[in-house]
């Protein structure tokens, strides 16, 4: 069974999808922000909801999200990029003191989207991102380690040392292949079994999934 990744490219958007996109991020270095985050960091999220599947451990909802956030961060980690998550962790921390925390006092940050998901409230940008940045930023601050992440995900296996230095990406669309290419060799070096993925770009700049095929 092969899984492609569905990424949705700024530039391409409608003034109203663009506009949406800069009341979230801000509009300064919008472009870069958008993709450090789309086509660096949730390359490798969407990257995990295909593992899930492949290994039929697939548990939907916003667990799910939590824990390929956990698969993301940590892949990022493994491989060497602190200075990258440093800006990441940057940019989403000034992006939600700015986003209103639609979590009530006496619930936490699962029971609350458990209790809207599958619901139009969860279909709004603030809503929804606001899950998925603080679920990135709980994650850059979980202490389990990748390989964790990895038992949780049905994978049982050693990780292929990291002993070249990191390459730098360029942070733009094109960084997206370069990643998810990365991603796939350093699960065949460590001889974990993985799906093929391919990744596919569309104008729409708010999708972002991954899907089997």
């Amino acid at each position: 069974m092969g899984y492609r990744i569905i990424s949705g490219q700024f530039d391409r958007g409608t003034e109203e999808q663009k506009a949406a996109l800069i009341q979230l991020f801000g509009k300064d270095n919008i472009q870069y922000k958008f993709d450090l985050y789309f086509h660096w960091y949730n390359i490798v999220h969407e990257y995990g909801h295909c593992l899930l599947d492949y290994y039929n451990r697939s548990i939907g909802g916003v667990k799910e999200e939590i824990l390929v956030n956990q698969f993301a961060v940590g892949y990022w980690k493994h491989m060497g990029y602190k200075k990258e998550l440093q800006r990441l962790e940057t940019m989403l921390s000034e992006i939600l003191q700015r986003l209103p925390n639609p979590v009530p006092d006496s619930m936490s940050l699962v029971e609350y989207y458990e209790q809207i998901w599958g619901t139009d409230l969860l279909m709004r940008v603030d809503i929804y991102g606001y899950l998925q940045l603080e679920s990135v930023l709980l994650a850059l601050k979980d202490t389990e380690g990748f390989m964790t992440t990895l038992e949780k995900m049905g994978i049982r296996k050693a990780l292929a040392k990291k002993d070249n230095p990191c390459m730098e990406y360029s942070i733009s669309v094109q960084t997206a292949n370069t990643v998810l290419d990365n991603l796939q060799l350093m699960l065949d070096h460590s001889g974990i079994e993985h799906p093929d993925v391919e990744l596919e770009f569309v104008d729409d700049p708010s999708i972002h999934c991954a899907r089997n095929c």
